[in-house]
């Protein structure tokens, strides 16, 4: 039964759909349709479901700008679309570094397209691998050596990832201060 539920979660998340820049909302939305909006697009995940509060926490950290008149853009809504999937791995003054790193406000569109196609090849790439896995070994060992096995190399490649990331958010927090550095010494010179 488990493992039929397992088979089920898998072909679950391979069918997750995350809109497009161009396929998000075009109008403001309210904070409770925000909510309800993102919930259900990422329920398959089974992730902690967002709240209100959290939003409110997300506006006062600088991760997402405040509301206008109680109202979220739809930049402001594919923001907190990216940081409802990273909080899953990543703490909200991890989350804020990527961000304001990566992020350029004049290309909200393209960094969010980017992410979410990023994403969602991940999310088949991760199952396929771990199909694949169960397929190959499944005649050679018993089940429990096999979810125990793929647990250990998603465990690792998780682990492995996340400070890889953060070493890199590091290092590009770095170049940018040497950048800021030079250049507030170019101006002086000057």
């Amino acid at each position: 039964m488990e493992k039929q539920k397992f088979a089920q979660y898998l072909q679950q998340i391979q069918v997750l759909t995350i809109p497009r820049w161009s396929e998000l909302p075009q109008f403001d939305l309210y904070m409770d349709q925000v909510v309800s909006f993102i919930n259900k697009m990422l329920e398959p995940l089974e992730f902690d479901e967002l709240t209100p509060a959290m939003i409110n926490n997300y506006v006062k950290a600088g991760l997402v700008r405040a509301p206008q008149k109680k109202r979220y853009s739809q930049q402001q809504l594919a923001r907190l679309i990216v940081i409802a999937i990273l909080k899953s791995v990543f703490s909200i003054g991890e989350i804020k570094q990527g961000l304001h790193l990566v992020v350029h406000p004049d290309k909200n569109s393209q960094t969010y397209d980017y992410f979410v196609t990023v994403f969602l090849k991940t999310i088949q790439d991760v199952v396929g691998d771990f199909a694949n896995e169960v397929v190959i070994t499944a005649a050679k060992q018993d089940d429990l050596v096999v979810e125990t096995t793929n647990l250990v190399k998603l465990s690792c490649s998780a682990v492995v990832q996340r400070t890889v990331v953060l070493k890199l958010l590091g290092k590009l927090e770095a170049q940018q201060a040497e950048e800021a550095t030079l250049k507030i010494e170019e101006s002086q010179k000057k």
